[in-house]
């Protein structure tokens, strides 16, 4: 089954959830049904356990109801998480674990796969939980939805990580810090606005089936509609290797889906940075910057299959330390190039002589650095002005209305970084296209009432914005 790992990280601010919670934590409390009898300073830390858990499993459902949440039990990974700096704070190894058994004995939570420990340490799993039906229902009867969660604002929003791609603890840092506090202006730009799809609860659940397993490891679900706030990733222990932004649900939606994207109910438009690494090294080499700096590599002409197999195995280039390392790209095909895989990125070297220092060099990381910095600029111009932009990696979404400004940002960025102006390109979003009828339309007095789907989740967010 589909799975991820337990997120002790979210909040909420709705009055009618907060006081569910709170008569949940004293009904819990009153029947003991605990093993151990609890101190009065365990009391809050056991409440704050209740709270993440009943969240993060009620935030899963939502998500897609087939989803499964690890729960790690062991004392020595509780005590790691509760002093960490990714973890949380009131995590403690006994009140976290009385806390999983008081709602497994109250029929809220079920454990779903058990854990496993490999023999060979290398796949060992932790237990996976999902939220039961009369969990749902009582959170169902206060009136929450998807839209009262939020992360919280304390959360770790500045993270690194080694080359086995670990979590890595650091100390005290001037750069972490001036990034968490732009960081923090991002994230609040992004939570006053609401971004769905315009897709029904039906193609929802199609596409969920459809996307199944192909989560990235840093990417929150598809359609974890919660999930609207960043932060960024750095590679193998070094702040000037990656840095991208991860975290929000637009990130991991399939490019397909993308046009329908709505900002407040409102259609989007996705602009882009044509061929931006390859147009960054040469742009810090002082070479002219071709239009599409792939287009020499296809067989057809503006064949986008083609070219996007180009950019991938491109940038899987710059990224590896060994050409003859590269692992084939997903979904390549020797059908669409005419090559077998060995040939295609030997052939894409060849294409690119000036570039063929920085082919196997693992230069793609730093790379990333430079796009992400490019990417923060951005959005804090956007947060200045109070409008939504969603970064992914080296493209943003704004309201259609918002494409000339997006595109003159993007060139100014650029510039500003690369003393020369980058390409940028557009997609149109769907999601206010009508189609055309004969039919008169008929109002049905129900349905604006009472809305459904990416409606009532805009709905809801505008009443608790009042």
């Amino acid at each position: 089954m589909n799975a991820r790992p337990f997120d002790p990280q979210w909040t909420t601010d709705n009055p009618a959830l907060v006081a569910y919670l709170h008569s949940l934590c004293a009904h819990l409390s009153a029947n003991k049904t605990g093993k151990r009898k609890r101190r009065c300073d365990a009391q809050p830390p056991f409440e704050a356990a209740i709270k993440a858990i009943v969240l993060d499993l009620y935030r899963a459902h939502q998500s897609d109801p087939t989803l499964e949440v690890g729960i790690g039990t062991g004392t020595t990974a509780l005590q790691r998480k509760s002093k960490s700096r990714y973890g949380a704070s009131f995590i403690s190894a006994r009140t976290f674990i009385d806390a999983m058994e008081v709602l497994q004995c109250e029929g809220l939570i079920v454990l779903s796969t058990p854990h496993w420990d490999d023999p060979e340490k290398k796949r060992s799993r932790v237990a996976r939980y999902m939220a039961t039906p009369s969990l749902l229902c009582g959170i169902d009867r206060v009136g929450a939805s998807v839209v009262d969660l939020r992360r919280q604002r304390n959360a770790e929003g500045i993270r690194l990580k080694d080359d086995y791609k670990r979590l890595v603890e650091y100390g005290d840092d001037a750069f972490a810090n001036a990034g968490r506090d732009r960081l923090r202006i991002i994230n609040e730009m992004l939570e006053s606005h609401w971004a769905d799809l315009a897709r029904t609860d039906d193609q929802l659940a199609a596409d969920l089936k459809d996307i199944a397993g192909t989560r990235d490891d840093e990417a929150a679900q598809s359609f974890d509609f919660a999930a609207r706030t960043v932060h960024r990733v750095f590679n193998n222990e070094d702040w000037e290797q990656g840095g991208r932004f991860y975290g929000a649900w637009w990130i991991s939606c399939p490019r397909r889906l993308r046009p329908h994207i709505l900002i407040n109910g409102k259609r989007t438009v996705e602009v882009d940075y044509s061929g931006l690494h390859a147009a960054m090294l040469y742009a810090q080499d002082g070479q002219p910057i071709p239009d599409d700096p792939y287009e020499r590599c296809l067989m057809k002409k503006d064949n986008k299959v083609e070219r996007k197999l180009v950019k991938l195995t491109f940038n899987a280039l710059l990224n590896a330390d060994s050409v003859n390392r590269i692992s084939e790209i997903e979904d390549y095909s020797p059908e669409i190039t005419g090559r077998s895989w060995y040939d295609f990125k030997w052939y894409i070297v060849s294409k690119y002589p000036e570039f063929s220092q920085y082919f196997g060099s693992g230069v793609g990381l730093r790379l990333q650095r430079k796009d992400s910095d490019l990417a923060e600029k951005v959005m804090l111009r956007f947060a200045a002005m109070r409008y939504a932009c969603l970064p992914v990696h080296d493209s943003f979404i704004v309201h259609h209305g918002l494409q000339d400004e997006l595109d003159r940002i993007m060139r100014e960025a650029f510039e500003a970084e690369f003393g020369v102006s980058g390409k940028v390109g557009v997609d149109i979003g769907l999601g206010e296209v009508v189609e055309k009828s004969d039919r008169p339309i008929e109002l049905d007095p129900d349905q604006l009432l009472n809305p459904v789907g990416y409606e009532a989740r805009l709905q809801a967010f505008w009443d608790m914005r009042g």
